[in-house]
């Protein structure tokens, strides 16, 4: 029994001594720790140390470590709700930012099919301009063409009008004297054709007639005097109409008696020609009036539908540059905002890495001060119950 007692009392020491090494070494074995031992010893070798005062003393430690720790929870709470609220910001700032960015390229994706879309319409704009000016100035032109063949036309009509004119004074004159000496055309005397009858017509009417008192003494001279205004009279089929005349003249030749017959034929054949050229007049006039009221219309028509083209180009035209505008503001916009998403995701990088620098500078002070009234802990255990062990250790090394 007593055997026993022994033992358990050497094991209860060898513990206790083991124990003690322990928390020797834990001591030695941060500088805190160190710290304290040293502390230990300057009160130990005053002399006659007071243990409370060194319970106090290492007790003021653990005290400064928790408020120090309290400090710093106080402070860490402060640091982690800025960086929340900071980071938060941030996130939103970039989301925002992101969402805007992705509004702008859908505007963007959205104005410049429209402006390739209004810069192809402009294009066929200004080719109708083009195409409605070109028309325009062609129908001008061959209106201008179109009145001076008319203006041509007419005048040939007038020359000839005034050479019939001259060609019916000419035989209604030698009708005139045919009839005055009918009597003498009823005797059988072959030498009238050879006896003068004298007329006389107006010199203004025809300049290239050269004496004014011509005389007449056959049908024939009358055809010779009417020969000679081909020379000034341009009328289509006016050649045709002196050869016929030549031979009427001929046939009056040959048959006298036939003089006044033939000259009313002619005449007839010259009021006929009168009336054709006065039907061709009015046809021309009527086809020149035609004409030009058909030009008038379509010059209207063109007209409005150039100026209906003019505003429709001057619509596009602004079309074009609002959305050339739009197309760089919304480029200049997206820029910005893409900038801005650039600086505010690095911001927010630095800013995570700076709140996550100081929540581990955080949990490092945190572990240590955890460590340190540790070995508060041991301290205070070392000089309450086993200081004259302390002592031994800390004055043998």
């Amino acid at each position: 029994m007593k055997f026993s007692i022994v033992i358990l009392m050497l094991l209860v020491v060898g513990n206790m001594a083991s124990d003690f090494d322990q928390q020797v070494e834990e001591l030695q074995n941060s500088n805190f720790g160190q710290t304290i031992l040293q502390t230990i010893l300057m009160e130990l070798q005053t002399g006659d140390p007071v243990i409370s005062n060194l319970i106090n003393m290492i007790q003021g430690l653990e005290t400064t470590l928790e408020n120090e720790q309290e400090r710093d929870d106080k402070r860490i709470a402060r640091i982690t709700q800025n960086c929340d609220i900071d980071i938060n910001t941030l996130k939103d700032q970039i989301n925002q930012s992101t969402v805007n960015s992705l509004t702008l390229k859908s505007e963007l994706d959205s104005l410049n099919p429209q402006k390739v879309s209004a810069v192809a319409s402009l294009e066929r704009k200004n080719n109708e301009i083009n195409d409605l000016k070109t028309e325009l100035n062609y129908q001008t032109h061959k209106r201008e063409t179109e009145t001076l063949t008319y203006q041509v036309i007419l005048d040939n009509l007038e020359q000839a009008l005034f050479g019939v004119n001259q060609v019916k004074g000419y035989f209604n004159s030698y009708l005139d004297v045919l009839v005055k000496n009918r009597k003498r055309f009823d005797k059988p005397e072959p030498s009238f054709l050879q006896e003068n009858y004298s007329f006389k017509y107006d010199q203004t009417e025809m300049d290239d007639v050269e004496d004014q008192g011509v005389q007449f003494t056959s049908f024939s001279q009358v055809a010779s005097k009417v020969n000679k205004l081909k020379h000034h009279i341009h009328l289509e089929g006016y050649r045709a109409m002196i050869e016929m005349m030549s031979r009427l003249a001929a046939k009056a030749q040959d048959e006298p008696s036939q003089a006044e017959v033939l000259t009313r034929k002619v005449l007839s054949i010259l009021k006929q020609i009168e009336n054709y050229i006065q039907s061709e007049r009015i046809r021309e006039d009527q086809a020149e009036a035609l004409r030009q009221g058909n030009f008038d219309l379509l010059k209207t028509l063109l007209s409005d539908q150039l100026v209906q083209a003019s505003q429709d180009r001057t619509y596009m035209e602004g079309l074009v540059e609002s959305l050339s505008t739009r197309i760089q503001q919304a480029s200049n916009e997206k820029f910005e905002v893409d900038q801005k998403i650039v600086t505010k995701t690095k911001e927010l990088d630095n800013r995570e890495t700076d709140c996550r620098l100081k929540n581990n500078e955080y949990e490092t002070d945190t572990a240590n001060r955890i460590k340190q009234k540790r070995v508060v802990a041991v301290a205070v255990d070392l000089i309450s119950s086993k200081l004259g062990q302390l002592k031994r250790k800390l004055l043998e090394n």
